[in-house]
């Protein structure tokens, strides 16, 4: 790990991963600059967003937490995600991991909360306040 990738902000919101339909057009909450993460591929569109925000009647799981790198992290530092989701995945915690240009964003249960923050603090990661 490296030293200056070891802080962590635990986001206070719960997340939804919605499946919506292929060609959906994207609600226009999501287009409105809050927190939400908007994939579209050539088999699904998936929304990403906190559980407040997300659509109605809908493919989806609720009941994610999320916690994102403190510090800038540049897109060739893949290490230090895969350091994370090694330590996560030796303690039994499945995660998803939504990389933006500036950060990582990893999302877990919120049943698996406990476990990912000592999981983490053993391992010489600390959470911040923003």
């Amino acid at each position: 790990m490296q030293q200056k990738y070891t802080k962590l902000e635990l986001l206070n919101e719960k997340f939804c991963f919605s499946k919506l339909p292929q060609f959906a057009e994207i609600p226009s909450v999501f287009l409105k600059g809050e927190f939400c993460f908007i994939a579209r591929t050539d088999v699904e569109l998936v929304v990403v967003s906190p559980e407040f925000m997300a659509p109605n009647n809908v493919q989806q799981e609720l009941g994610f937490r999320c916690f994102r790198l403190y510090n800038t992290i540049p897109l060739d530092e893949h290490r230090v995600v895969a350091s994370i989701v090694q330590l996560l995945a030796s303690g039994n915690v499945n995660v998803q991991s939504i990389s933006t240009f500036d950060t990582v964003y990893v999302f877990f249960r919120e049943d698996d909360l406990e476990t990912v923050v000592n999981i983490l603090q053993k391992a010489g990661y600390e959470f911040v306040s923003a």
